[in-house]
């Protein structure tokens, strides 16, 4: 039978977390593959072909904590790999290239100010004013509203344009906020329905 321990079914629910993570929707995506990563091991152990599939695709979908830089002496982007300084510094391993070659890559600690999360990345809402019931709460950045500027150029102004976040919690509407107000999320907290 094809219940939800049947290797075609959790190779199923692998595709559309990897769907998911296509359109950006990373937090879905990561919390999807660990059920199935969970179920694959208890039900076909550790070594069991579909369950490394599983596996190696958590990895890469975790992987995804980014950040973009513009400034000019170094730009692009970057694997974000934590925060410093009570969170006012970013930790980053980059620029990264395509195909990505980590050895050539180095590390730098940018100041938050400096930093974008690119879409697909998970973040949390920090710092807001206007919105703080916003504050702690946990979503993916699927797009960056970036306005035209005077001089008929499109850059991102991280004093005027927005990343637009997507929370976890669908009753809350997306937002646009600004990136000084977002941190990247390392780590998922457990979800209410986590076993």
């Amino acid at each position: 039978s094809f219940g939800q321990n049947s290797p075609l079914t959790i190779q199923m629910g692998e595709n559309l977390a990897l769907t998911l993570f296509s359109e950006r929707r990373t937090i879905e995506a990561e919390r999807l593959l660990c059920k199935l990563a969970d179920i694959s091991r208890r039900t076909h152990g550790h070594e069991h072909r579909t369950t490394k599939i599983v596996v190696s695709s958590l990895t890469l979908v975790r992987q995804h904590r980014n950040v973009i830089s513009w400034l000019e002496d170094v730009s692009g982007l970057f694997h974000a790999l934590r925060y410093e300084n009570d969170g006012e510094v970013c930790v980053v391993q980059g620029p990264i290239s395509s195909p990505r070659n980590v050895e050539e890559e180095c590390q730098y600690a940018f100041s938050i100010t400096d930093i974008i999360p690119s879409p697909g990345t998970p973040v949390i809402c920090h710092g807001l004013q206007n919105s703080a019931h916003l504050n702690g709460k946990i979503g993916d950045v699927r797009n960056l509203d970036v306005k035209e500027k005077e001089d008929g150029s499109k850059y991102f102004d991280k004093d005027i344009d927005r990343c637009v976040v997507y929370f976890e919690d669908r009753s809350l509407a997306p937002v646009k906020v600004k990136a000084t107000n977002l941190r990247v999320l390392f780590d998922l907290p457990k979800a209410d329905d986590d076993y």
